[in-house]
């Protein structure tokens, strides 16, 4: 689901809503959203379904993250989730799909990739991420992918940074 919804759109969000729309899914209303924990999120927009009695989800926004000494970057997010799921399925499916390794960042799993000319991807590791973040995102153009759990749902968080906020910056 994080493949056909948010990695191959790649940020774009109308891209994202257009399949989730043309797949059949729900439109959700901003207050089926209270009770989430996304501080700072703009712009939220949601799709729902549900499948062989797991509740799917779809979330898109915009938010953005300030570094220590790094500024702030701008971030197109895209989410999906399922409950009841196993997060260990979903990681294994994203190992597979992307052929990079993850690893383990406050509680999730983060895969990220620099995309190449050639269509490739430079695996980013945690030292280069904990230390250059905000600079490979914005410079760079990285990719992130995390997965994590909570109370029975499982959900994957793409991360594309932007400089295009025109219209939702703070």
């Amino acid at each position: 689901m994080a493949d056909r919804y948010c990695i191959r759109p790649d940020g774009d969000h109308p891209l994202t809503w257009a399949l989730a729309e043309s797949d059949g899914w729900v439109v959700l209303d901003p207050s089926q959203f209270e009770g989430l924990s996304l501080p700072g999120a703009r712009q939220l927009r949601g799709y729902e379904t549900v499948r062989d009695g797991v509740r799917l989800r779809i979330l898109t926004a915009n938010n953005r993250f300030r570094g220590w000494n790094a500024g702030i970057t701008y971030f197109n997010l895209c989410w999906v989730s399922a409950e009841p799921f196993d997060r260990q399925e979903l990681d294994e499916e994203i190992r597979s799909q992307l052929a990079i390794p993850g690893f383990r960042q406050e509680g999730a799993r983060v895969y990220a990739w620099v995309p190449l000319p050639n269509g490739g991807r430079r695996i980013v590791g945690s030292r280069e991420f904990q230390r250059r973040f905000h600079a490979i995102a914005r410079e760079d153009g990285m990719r992130m992918l995390l997965s994590n759990d909570r109370q029975g749902m499982v959900a994957a968080t793409y991360m594309k940074a932007t400089e295009d906020c025109e219209g939702w910056c703070y």
